[in-house]
Parts: structure tokens; sequence; C-alpha cells
């Protein structure tokens, strides 16, 4: 064989061919000639035969006669253009009359071979043939690598979101079918960042690629598997008899990754990598209509769930979902009702009752509702407890009108000590301190001596272990610390030692019942005796009644707060409540 026919040879060695001629000693040369050329050569006698065989073996090629028993090769090659029109034929045939010409033409007909048989005209007709089915292969493999490109994750193989969101409406048609439920899992790898800091991004890659061989080990075929981008991963399951059925896969998956993956870096060190997921589940709905981006996003907030609590997976919850969208809804409510100007401040007094004089006042948030009236914090502020944004907005308004509401009092001549409370999303606010050091330059007549931030027990023993304590910078500019609700929180004796404040406030709770509660008289008790021992201040809580006021006196509280002193009040009426006192 010359290198020609070895190039031939090789191109032809790729393809089959159909070879329909009822003349049996032209089909033994014809053949002896072919067949160690092409991969497979399938011999029919004639027309109906050859469509038989087609059908079977779908060649690359057809090589027919044209007239043949039973069904001729005109009709025969008719027929398979119908079925497909881009089949390759060729006529090898003694006939060379014009309207058979014509025919073959009409019928797209690549090539005519003019019997008695011409090797050399039969290589080099059937190379061209090649040589168009070859490029039409690559074309067809260039279109395949598109489509592929454009439906899946390069990386990994795996479903890309726009192939995911198309295989899921059909999963969801033909889960329904039979009655069973779909599945929609969001997950991503714990701690992806720092095996791609620590190891590179080969070892980052390597992790994927075997985690997607996990996930496809734990699924079944008729499942949809996806990789939305970075470690992210979106999973469909359907034909669920139960909800339920759900934590087999789960099982298996945790199963699979106990195996670590196997890394071998660029000096041939091996390195076992653990891999752990966070995963969040939610049931398409059986209601006709459904939202995809519902559905993720529901499983996204159910994964951050999981992360949170540290375990493997969580259920989405729909009443959280609800109480979510409710807070999303007020928390607009209250930027509003800010901008409105619907809150206000009332002032409530506290009272020294050994000099029966009125020391300070303690700052109250009300909301006045256009259509409740006016509300207490306990109605709004839990709405807003995690959002940092309207959080810090509020927390501005609040001490920027108490530190207007002081600058005016002292010009009236009535400089007194002002307690302003802080919630927990104030308190750990990044720009809290830059935003205070901000309205003292901007109100410099408020001295910070007489503002006292009060705050809650927990939040002090947060605090007290940040490096940045809050606590500690708000003293360092001179302000006050209250311990608001002493004798609720989880505060022990090392803790009170070590916490820098100046007031505890005794919960109310304990102050209102201390007398027909002998444990709630003794921890009154005790509360005054500890802050008196670490020479912070104390305030009772809560004084329904005038009655207890000796009997605090007489245990050493000197300062006290409630309705039996004066109820909160607007500004303008405080000038009232010191002339009666």
């Amino acid at each position: 064989m010359n290198k020609k026919e070895f190039k031939i040879f090789n191109r032809m060695n790729n393809f089959t061919l159909l070879y329909v001629e009822d003349d049996v000693l032209t089909q033994k040369i014809v053949k002896s000639v072919l067949q160690d050329y092409f991969k497979d050569i399938y011999i029919a006698n004639d027309g109906l035969e050859g469509i038989s065989l087609y059908k079977k073996k779908s060649p690359d090629i057809v090589l027919t006669d044209i007239t043949m028993p039973k069904m001729g090769g005109l009709e025969m090659s008719e027929k398979i253009k119908e079925d497909n029109p881009n089949q390759h034929i060729l006529f090898f045939t003694s006939y060379s009359e014009v309207d058979y010409f014509s025919k073959a033409i009409n019928m797209k007909i690549d090539k005519y071979i003019l019997k008695p048989l011409d090797t050399q005209q039969m290589f080099k007709t059937l190379d061209e043939v090649v040589d168009s089915l070859e490029k039409e292969k690559q074309e067809e493999a260039y279109q395949k690598d598109l489509e592929f490109a454009s439906n899946h994750d390069l990386l990994t193989g795996l479903a890309n979101r726009k192939l995911f969101f198309t295989s899921l409406k059909e999963l969801v048609n033909l889960s329904r079918q039979e009655q069973k439920s779909v599945a929609i899992l969001s997950m991503d790898l714990n701690r992806f960042k720092p095996i791609n800091d620590t190891y590179g991004h080969d070892a980052g890659d390597l992790v994927l690629k075997v985690f997607s061989k996990y996930l496809q080990k734990s699924l079944r075929k008729s499942d949809v598997i996806s990789r939305f981008g970075g470690d992210e991963f979106v999973i469909a399951v359907g034909f669920l008899k139960n909800n339920n059925h759900i934590l087999r896969f789960l099982e298996r998956l945790e199963r699979n990754c106990l195996e670590p993956v196997v890394y071998i870096d660029d000096d041939g060190v091996k390195h076992n990598i653990k891999i752990s997921f966070s995963m969040g589940i939610t049931f398409v709905a059986s209601t006709p209509s459904f939202s995809f981006d519902t559905l993720l996003r529901q499983a996204d907030k159910a994964m951050y769930r999981a992360k949170e609590a540290h375990v493997p997976y969580a259920f989405f919850d729909p009443d959280e979902e609800s109480k979510i969208k409710l807070k999303a809804r007020k928390s607009q409510e209250l930027k509003k009702a800010i901008d409105r100007g619907e809150f206000t401040l009332l002032y409530q007094p506290i009272l020294n009752i050994k000099s029966n004089k009125i020391v300070a006042y303690e700052a109250l948030l009300r909301w006045n509702h256009p259509k409740k009236g006016l509300l207490t914090p306990e109605k709004f502020l839990p709405y807003i407890w995690d959002n940092l944004e309207i959080g810090s907005y509020l927390a501005t308004w609040v001490i920027e009108t108490a530190f207007t509401q002081y600058v005016e009092w002292k010009h009236r001549g009535e400089e007194i000590r002002l307690c302003l409370n802080l919630s927990p999303t104030e308190f750990s606010s990044k720009g809290f301190i830059s935003n205070i050091d901000r309205l003292l330059e901007k109100y410099s007549e408020v001295k910070p001596e007489n503002i006292s931030f009060e705050i809650k027990e927990e939040t002090a023993i947060r605090d007290i272990s940040l490096e940045n304590s809050i606590i500690t910078l708000l003293k360092k500019l001179g302000f006050k610390i209250t311990l608001d609700d002493f004798g609720t929180g989880a505060s022990t004796l090392s803790f009170l030692k070590e916490l820098n404040v100046d007031t505890i406030k005794i919960d109310k709770s304990f102050v209102i019942e201390m007398f027909q509660d002998r444990e709630k008289h003794s921890v009154v008790d005790a509360s005054i005796k500890l802050a008196q021992a670490f020479g912070y201040n104390v305030v009772a809580m809560g004084i329904e009644k005038k009655e207890c006021i000796p009997d605090l006196l007489k245990l050493g509280c000197h300062e006290v707060q409630g309705y039996a002193i004066a109820r909160p009040m607007p500004a303008n009426k405080i000038r009232l409540v010191k002339k009666k006192d």
C-alpha cells in the first residue's frame, strides 16, 4: 500500500458503506476491492433489502446499482432521502442516459460511477464523498461542543443554570404525572475558600470535580445535578413518594463524602482534603404554577440556616418565610415613618428618693402610628433587630433628637443626666462610634458625662470579649454606661467586676413583686449590695406604688423609676413635673 492508498485507507476506515447490487459477481469484485478500506461494508441484493439493511445499520455512504429486481436504486434512494435528506448516495451503474442523470440530480445524489469498474475512478469518487463526510463530522462535533458548552459547566461536566431550569420543568411535569414530588436542593462546600487559599486553585478544581462525582454517585439518572458557579451546586430530585424520601439521598451523599480528596502538589506532597457541605431543601408546591426563582431563594435561605446552625442540611420553613416578609415590610414601613416624622421621644424621670429630686430622664422611643396610635418599642423594634441599616438609621435619629433636647434644656438652665437605650443592633453597628463622634462635633454643647447609654446584660457580656469594646470606647469619650434589666441575664461576679459600668438598673419584674415574693426581695437586696460593693449606682425600675420606696431606701437604693413617680411624657411637659416636685 503506497502513501496515497494509506491516506485514503485511514480516512475511509472511519466510515461504513451499504452496497446494493443484484449481480453476484460484481458484488464480490467491489467488496474485495473496498473491504480493507471501510470500517464495515453491508451487502444487499436489491432495493427492498437495501432499505431494510439501511434502517438497521445507518451506514455513512450508500453505493447502489440503478436497475435491480423488486426495487431499483432510484426508488430505494428516493425512500432513503425521505427519511434522511442528508444521506450520501452514489450510483454505480452502466446506464448513462440523461433521464437517469436528471432524476439523480433532482434527488441530490452525490456522485455517479459508471460500470465496468474503474478502481481509480471509484476511489477518487469515494474519497471526495469521504472528504465531505469528514467536514460534516467536524462541523457536527463542533456544534455539539458548542451546545455542550452552552448547557454545561466545563469544569465538572454538570448541567449549568440554563439546562437546570429546562430539565427541572420536565422533571416536575413527569413527577406530577405519577403524583410524586420534587425536591430542590441548594448547596455549597464548607471552607472552600481556605482550600483554594491553602493548596491553590488546582486543588480547588479537583475538589469540585470529585464532589461532582460524589453527587452523581448518590443520585439517580432521572435527577438533575447542576453547578451554578464557584462551589454552588443546585440539584432537583424527582419522583419522591413523600418528602422524607429525600433523606435517603442525604445519607448516601454523607457516606460518599467521608472519603477525602487526595491532592498531590507540585512538590509531590500528598494532601487529604476533607469535604463537607451545607444544604438547603425545599419542595415544589403541588399547585399548577410555581416560580423557579422563588424555589431557589427558598432553598438558599434554608442552606444559610444550615450554615449558621453548623448542620449538613436544613429544610425551608414557610412560616419563617412569612416572618421574613413581614420583617421586610415592617422595616420599610419604619423607614418611611422616620422620614414622615412619626417617631417621638418621651421622657420618664428618675427620682433620687433620698433628696426627693429628679436626677435624670430616660428617653423612651414611641411610634405615633397614624392608624394604631402611640406604639411602644416592643411593637416594632423586633422587626428591625437584624436590619443594621434601618436599626442604625433609627438609632441616629434617637441620639440626635435626644442631643437636641439636651441642648435646649441646657439653654434653659436645666442641665440634667439623660439616659438613652441602645439595642444590640445599634451596639454592633461598625459605624456606631464614628457616628457618635460626628454627633458630638455637631452638638458641641453636649457633655458626655451627662449622657448615659443603657445596654442589656447579654449585649454587655458579648462586648466585653471584643478587642475593640464599644463600652470601653464610649467610656473613653466620657459617656456613662448603665446595665439595664439587671438580674434577668447571665451575669457573674467576675463579669460584674470586669465590666466598666456606672449604674445598674434592677429589672422591674423583681421590684414589682419584692413584697409578695421573698426570693425576689432577696434578689433586689443582693443586687443593691453587689452594686455597692463594686461602686456602682443603683436604680430600681418598675415602681408602681410609692409604698415600696421606704424599703428600697432602707436597702440602700437611692434612685427609682416607674409610674408611681411619673409616666413617660413629651419634653414640653417636663417643667410641670419639676414644679410638682
